[in-house]
């Protein structure tokens, strides 16, 4: 009966080990949009955007705003492009003065 418990106590940690050393990282999973906004967002706080898998059913750039939050808009709305350029050049500019004044 001791062995038998054992075994079982031995079991369940060995499978506890497996549920919690699995990956969560977001980059894992597929991020579908259930749909777009209309509202034209501010660019000055857009930090950052993304595509959503071409195996979701709605295409969306992903926009994500300083306050972590997150909006999905059509990629087709005329304002998207140019808010997407503004966040690249925004982004570029930053990393080039990261890089060209390195801390002493």
């Amino acid at each position: 009966m001791k062995n038998l418990t054992a075994l079982l106590f031995l079991m369940s940690l060995c499978s506890l080990h497996l549920v919690f050393s699995a990956p969560t990282s977001f980059d894992h999973k597929i991020s579908c949009c259930p749909g777009t906004t209309k509202m034209r967002l501010p660019v000055n706080n857009i930090v950052g955007y993304s595509l959503t898998s071409r195996d979701c059913p709605i295409k969306a750039i992903v926009f994500e705003m300083k306050t972590k939050k997150k909006f999905c808009v059509d990629p087709t709305a005329g304002w998207v492009k140019n808010h997407m350029k503004a966040v690249d050049q925004k982004n570029n500019a930053t990393v080039s003065l990261q890089t060209s004044h390195p801390q002493q």
